[in-house]
């Protein structure tokens, strides 16, 4: 008797199941019986079946005997060939020691399996919390439980667009077979579940009424244990483990009301873990498409913090601060990016706003590359985002006001061509009045001397009615249709006008003009207002120097005409000559320049195909060098006289 009781002993040590025990008690007790055929049935709490052991077919009396306790525990046995004069109540001693160890092993099963469903709904809720997605939920979460029930497969199945149906939405193991498949809610198991919201138990899911057998291709779909999935807004759709038949197997294990009971806790975490992936889901939806927006807009944008460090900047606002992408800036102060409020320090502006009292102002931005942009401000205070959000909102304001600064300069030069042309013209009577005198007097004095003086006199009156003249080609009215243009007549006028002017600041003004130099295509007016700037700027440099010396020269090149002023100031120091045609860039005072004449510069020179640049002179200063491409032949040429 001793033998077959460590064996049992042995087996409820190792067993992990009831049901794996019952059969090794069987095998035991077989044994022990010489090998007699054992029918046996359980019958416990909460689990209950039947397990042979021993040949069948045996020969002689059959033996019967059972227990059963006070708690409602029952075990029958029948044995079948015994040998003669076995005792029997060895037989029924030894199914009540089996009774008492396979309880043991139900308490032992349970309580891991308890722990083992506290350990994964610990898990899981923290898995919730950190991955709410929907689809790795529901695969963690059905593999878990798969291992949990120790079953071959799992599912669950949503509420979709259509209100009739449900489709699987998540499979694991051989419920592969599922993945996919629409199931009517009027006529399936899973339609009784939601409908009933109560859980299911089934020990042959394709035998039940309603079964959809095509669920199932291979048709080995056996216990199965289906839970509602229950959210706030009703049952959205169910969960179900599946045991499968093994092979050369008559039945699979069916599931024990236990193990409903642990699915159906599951269920509860899993629709649980659905509505937080929605909402989840909803707000992340809800961010990007609100950080799209902030993104696709034209205007400038960046979320700082109170410090001004940037969290958020969208795709305008890298343009206009010069940076590559938005990671560039995360987390980098505004000032670091180049921005600067006039007349007030950035950390003042940053503390006044607050949520529906935005700050206005003027920034100056700085980018990389030495370009500065300014631009309106508006900061506030974002209610919605935290207390120490900002939006920092700019617009780019520079193209706008250059136009503006142009236009007045444009404006300014109009009236002072309007002036010059008035005072030439009144000019130029009192000179022919001149003249026509000295011609006179010339031709009645009979001296030499009075002779001498009044051609004298008329040869000054000619050379002032050529300034006049080329004063009055400076303002004429602006060009609207581009034509041929002579350089050499717009130097030439420029330095006609200028030379007399300079000589009295002992300015020494030289030119050298290429007489084969080519028509160039473009408005008179501002070719003219390209050379005119050129100049004066040479003769802001040149002042008060020894020697002051400006030198313009135009020349030919194959298809080419090229125009050059040099002088001998102090020259344009090499870090600089990357801004300096730069719109308001100047290293004049604020009283002296704008800072848009080299910009227009380039622009006109640029707009008619051409070029214009910055190198060292031979006189020590600086040499700006205009190339314009030649003009067709068959272009008329602008009148110049």
């Amino acid at each position: 008797m001793l033998d077959p009781i460590r064996k049992l002993l042995t087996e409820a040590g190792r067993a992990k199941q009831t049901r794996a025990f019952w059969q090794a008690a069987t095998d035991i007790l077989s044994e022990w019986a010489g090998g007699a055929r054992v029918e046996l049935t359980y019958k416990g709490l909460t689990e209950s079946g039947s397990v042979e052991a021993g040949p069948p077919g045996k020969q002689g009396e059959p033996y019967l005997t059972d227990y059963h306790d006070a708690e409602g525990r029952h075990v029958s046995a029948r044995f079948q060939g015994l040998p003669s004069g076995f005792p029997g109540d060895a037989l029924r001693s030894g199914i009540e020691i089996a009774t008492h160890l396979a309880v043991m092993v139900a308490r032992r099963s349970g309580l891991e399996r308890e722990r083992r469903l506290g350990t994964f709904l610990v898990e899981l809720s923290r898995w919730l919390l950190a991955a709410p997605e929907r689809e790795l939920l529901l695969r963690y979460t059905l593999q878990s439980v798969t291992s949990l029930v120790e079953a071959q497969g799992a599912y669950v199945a949503l509420r979709g667009s259509d209100p009739d149906s449900l489709r699987v939405a998540a499979t694991v193991g051989q419920c592969a077979e599922f993945d996919g498949a629409r199931i009517m809610i009027n006529a399936s198991v899973n339609g009784r579940v939601v409908r009933t919201g109560e859980p299911f138990l089934t020990d042959d899911i394709l035998s039940e009424e309603g079964a959809q057998q095509s669920l199932s291709p291979s048709g080995t779909a056996r216990a199965a244990m289906i839970a509602p999935l229950r959210t706030s807004s009703g049952v959205v759709g169910t969960v179900g483990v599946v045991r499968y038949q093994r092979s050369g197997a008559d039945q699979s294990l069916p599931f024990a009301l236990m193990e409903l009971q642990y699915l159906t806790a599951v269920a509860a975490y899993i629709a649980g873990g659905l509505e937080l992936s929605e909402a989840v889901s909803g707000a992340r939806a809800a961010a990007e498409r609100a950080h799209a927006m902030v993104d696709g807009s034209p205007l400038p944008m960046a979320l700082v913090d109170r410090e001004g460090r940037v969290q958020q900047l969208n795709q305008a606002g890298c343009r206009l601060l010069g940076i590559p992408s938005e990671g560039q800036a995360l987390g980098t102060h505004l000032e670091a990016l180049g921005l600067s409020p006039s007349e007030i320090s950035l950390h003042l502006v940053l503390a006044r706003p607050r949520p529906g009292e935005p700050w206005h102002g003027r920034v100056l931005v700085t980018q990389p590359s030495g370009d500065r942009r300014i631009c309106d401000c508006t900061v506030t205070g974002l209610s919605g985002v935290g207390p120490d959000s900002l939006l920092v909102a700019l617009y780019d304001r520079t193209d706008e006001l250059r136009a503006q600064r142009e236009l007045i300069a444009r404006e300014k030069l109009a009236t002072v061509g309007e002036i010059a042309s008035g005072v030439a013209h009144e000019v130029n009577n009192p000179l022919a009045a001149i003249r026509m005198e000295a011609e006179l007097l010339g031709r009645a004095s009979k001296d030499p001397e009075t002779s001498t003086t009044a051609a004298t006199i008329t040869r000054e009156v000619d050379r002032a009615a050529r300034i006049v003249r080329s004063l009055l080609r400076l303002a004429r009215r602006a060009d609207t249709t581009p034509t041929r243009v002579q350089m050499n007549d717009l130097v030439h006028d420029v330095a006609e006008i200028r030379r007399r002017v300079l000589r009295a600041e002992s300015v020494e003004f030289r030119t050298t003009l290429d007489q084969s130099a080519p028509a160039v295509l473009g408005l008179g007016q501002e070719l003219q207002q390209v050379v005119i700037n050129l100049v004066t700027n040479a003769e802001y440099v040149v002042r008060g120097r020894h020697p002051a010396i400006i030198q313009l020269r135009t020349q030919a090149r194959e298809g080419w005409v090229r125009f050059t002023v040099d002088d001998s100031g102090p020259g344009v120091p090499r870090d600089i000559r990357g801004r300096i045609f730069d719109p308001f860039f100047t290293t004049k005072s604020p009283d002296e320049g704008t800072g848009l004449g080299l910009a227009i510069c380039q622009r006109v020179v640029t707009e008619v195909g051409g070029k214009i640049w910055i190198e060292d002179s031979q006189l020590g200063g600086a040499r700006f060098v205009v190339e314009l491409p030649a003009a067709p032949e068959h272009v008329e040429v602008t009148s110049i006289g």
